[in-house]
């Protein structure tokens, strides 16, 4: 089939440096299936002390990204100009709307996908390509399926991303059980991503800059669209950092999560389609007392 028209989906993405300069991360495989560089993912230090509050300004200061498409907010601040306020009162309007779209009893599971949002594009430079939160609070719309839809333009073949991310509490914090949970929903998500689309297409929640390709990709005008599945998983490390320097405390929590990796053998993926290993990407984040951690992002929230 003949290529699309250029789309540039760089320009599409968010800036993410300041939120990636509060946490710590490595590339490696870490003894996982498919064998190629994943990625360990924690919130970084400064000296001794964790920057735990700097991580849930940067993450909240991504919100209204994650929620609206750029020319939506635009939209939105012209209309709340409009009503009488200032510049800096309809940024402010903004983003309270969009921390209104995050519901108090499921803030868990809307912080891991905010994170994965946010990780997609740093990684693996894929811009948003369908909003799942408008959906999410839509009255009348069924929110099922994956996580995220995320497409990147990789010197002009498509690359579309299913996301699964899952924040897990203590009574299920071994990253082996909580890895096993997030294969088999995004390989569910595999199967149905299609049927998803094709419910939201039409409406205001993919990008505008990206509708055609979803709508070329759903009418089989590109079968080059290749897909590949990101499973984040944010689990209980059970165990604070250690050591006498940032470094030392960030080598300890890294050495936490390749302790737990080495307890994934071979046998973990058996039922993993042998097509479908080589797409599989983890993001993995440790963190010390997730309670915690969401009861300072939810209070940041104000819900």
């Amino acid at each position: 089939m003949p290529p699309h028209d250029p789309v540039d989906t760089d320009s599409l993405l968010i800036k993410t440096d300041a939120l990636l300069r509060s946490m710590h991360f490595v590339e490696e495989s870490f003894g996982l299936k498919p064998d190629k560089d994943h990625i360990g993912a924690c919130i970084g230090y400064s000296d001794l002390v964790e920057m735990r509050p700097e991580f849930i300004d940067e993450m909240m200061a991504s919100v209204s990204d994650y929620v609206y498409t750029a020319p939506r907010q635009r939209a939105m601040r012209d209309d709340f100009e409009r009503d009488g306020r200032g510049e800096a009162a309809a940024f402010a309007m903004v983003d309270l709307k969009a921390k209104q779209k995050f519901r108090p009893w499921s803030v868990k599971g809307q912080f891991s996908e905010l994170l994965l949002f946010n990780l997609l594009q740093h990684f693996f430079k894929a811009a948003p390509l369908l909003r799942k939160m408008p959906i999410t609070t839509s009255p009348g719309l069924e929110r099922n399926g994956a996580d995220a839809f995320h497409i990147r333009n990789n010197a002009g073949k498509f690359v579309l991303y299913l996301g699964e991310a899952k924040t897990y509490k203590p009574k299920s914090s071994r990253l082996k059980s909580s890895l096993r949970e997030a294969v088999k929903s995004i390989l569910d998500h595999h199967e149905k991503h299609r049927s998803e689309l094709n419910l939201y297409v039409y409406e205001e929640f993919v990008s505008e800059e990206l509708e055609q390709i979803a709508k070329d990709y759903l009418a089989g005008k590109d079968n080059g669209i290749e897909v590949h599945l990101v499973c984040m998983v944010a689990y209980e490390s059970g165990k604070a950092a250690t050591g006498n320097s940032a470094d030392e405390k960030l080598a300890s929590v890294m050495q936490g999560l390749r302790d737990e990796a080495k307890e994934i053998k071979d046998e973990f993926f058996k039922d993993v389609p042998a097509d479908k290993l080589p797409r599989l990407n983890y993001v993995l984040f440790p963190i010390h007392n997730v309670d915690s951690l969401i009861a300072d992002f939810k209070k940041k929230l104000g819900v």
